[in-house]
């Protein structure tokens, strides 16, 4: 088949399209604080291992795919055709189902009453979670104007770090509070454990934000693609394909470099706190309070980090700014990163963990934007779902279940956890850095195209 050229259909007055800045803040702060909710419950297990893997008789590698695989599984895959959705029908309805679903998930989760049904249980979270970022990404990318829309998706992603932060702060906390009572119960459910309470309290508040979505004003779709004859349509699958795979080494080095940060990210977050516990004794509350603050200042200064180090670099002329930010960030993580777990004392090893946090965590921001931006309205949605699917495939499932091999079958002692984080994070930085640094020329020409795009045209 040909290539079928397509362009950009620009309104003459692109500015006049854009919603106000007060309406586009509360669609950003509704999708910030349904992120936050997201992260509390998908990481809310890092804080709970002990108490699981002792009431369920399971090993750290059992409890990792809870952690990981259960929750990815749907997550990845059911996120394929719900970006195709987002790109063609009401993006705040999608959201709305979404939170729903994965919120009563989470209070499942907490009326499990053994192993098989709580990997359902997750499964069934990650499910509802894959209906959030799809429609989010277009949402902002169509609220906000060009130069405002670095910031806004930075503001988004920050609540990685907000939301991953509270749960093991607030998790801690509710454990420890729950673990006060001599007995707890739910009318109809019966006696539930401290951990089982503490995933009921996190998941509920979610149902309230999945209604506020519902009082959100759908701006309208920009940089939509059009044909030669001037129609503006929707994109056949068989034509996204192409595209994709016509630019392969830009999106699969773009979605590849940042699987490696998620593998590094996401199981050093998964063990971190557990890691305090067996090594320094930490209570739960303790672990939770100061790796969860961590992650809340640390990480959150480094989404905008990621954003300043992008804009500066934009500034000095280089058309590829935000993948060069993420490979001067990646290649920085590595040695605070690596030496932290093996420090040998918790106060060497929590102020090594700021820098390494506020680097490793630099690159989502930016990584969000970056293929958003150079690719028509049509695909935002679906290329915002493969690069779900192939982070979180490599990044969660892969990333905390490798960790945890790490320490069952090449350490083979519990005690030796922080080699295994070290190990880690000492392999996947680097190869993050690695695919980014291939990825530069590539999403130079991308640059340069936006705009005037060619299906199926060499990438």
């Amino acid at each position: 088949m040909a290539d079928t050229a397509i362009e950009t259909d620009a309104p003459a007055s692109l500015d006049e399209d854009y919603p106000g800045i007060g309406s586009a803040s509360y669609c950003l702060a509704l999708l910030f604080v349904a992120y936050i909710f997201s992260f509390i419950d998908r990481q809310i297990l890092a804080l709970l291992v002990g108490p699981i893997r002792a009431d369920f008789g399971i090993t750290d590698f059992q409890y990792s795919l809870l952690q990981g695989a259960a929750f990815a599984l749907l997550y990845t895959f059911a996120g394929l055709p719900i970006g195709r959705l987002a790109d063609r029908h009401s993006r705040k309805l999608i959201v709305f189902a979404a939170v729903s679903f994965w919120s009563l998930a989470t209070v499942a989760c907490g009326l499990t009453k053994n192993f098989t049904q709580l990997f359902a249980a997750r499964m069934a979270v990650g499910a509802g979670e894959a209906g959030l970022a799809p429609p989010a990404y277009s949402l902002i990318l169509d609220s906000f104007r060009p130069h405002q829309v670095g910031y806004a998706m930075s503001i988004y992603k920050l609540a990685v770090k907000v939301g991953g932060g509270l749960a093991l702060i607030i998790g801690g906390v509710l454990y420890d509070y729950y673990a006060g009572f001599e007995s707890l119960s739910l009318p109809l459910f019966g006696e539930l454990k401290p951990w089982q309470a503490t995933l009921i309290t996190v998941g509920a508040p979610g149902l309230l934000i999945g209604l506020l979505m519902l009082t959100v004003k759908e701006p309208s779709r920009k940089d939509m693609a059009e044909h030669e004859s001037g129609e503006v349509q929707q994109i056949p699958i068989r034509d996204v394909t192409r595209f994709i795979w016509a630019r392969k080494r830009l999106y699969l080095s773009l979605f590849f470099g940042s699987s490696m940060m998620a593998m590094a990210g996401y199981g050093a977050a998964a063990w971190y706190p557990e890691f305090f516990t067996r090594a320094y004794g930490f209570s739960k509350t303790e672990a939770g309070t100061w790796f969860g603050s961590i992650i809340l200042v640390g990480g959150g200064l480094g989404v905008f980090f990621g954003a300043w180090l992008a804009n500066l670099l934009a500034a000095r002329g280089h058309t590829d700014s935000y993948v060069r930010a993420m490979v001067i960030t990646a290649l920085a993580a590595v040695i605070p990163a690596t030496a932290a777990p093996l420090a040998g004392s918790a106060t060497a090893t929590l102020l090594l963990l700021g820098p390494a946090t506020l680097l490793s965590g630099s690159y989502l921001g930016v990584m969000a934007v970056s293929f958003v931006v150079i690719s028509p309205n049509q695909l935002r949605g679906q290329l915002t779902a493969v690069y779900i699917f192939v982070t979180n495939i490599l990044g969660m499932a892969v990333g905390t279940s490798v960790l945890a091999a790490f320490t069952d079958f090449l350490y083979q002692d519990d005690a030796l956890l922080h080699y295994s984080i070290a190990t880690a994070v000492a392999i996947f930085y680097p190869s993050a850095a690695l695919l980014f640094w291939y990825c530069l020329p590539a999403y130079r020409k991308a640059a340069a195209e936006t705009g005037n795009w060619k299906l199926g045209q060499p990438g």
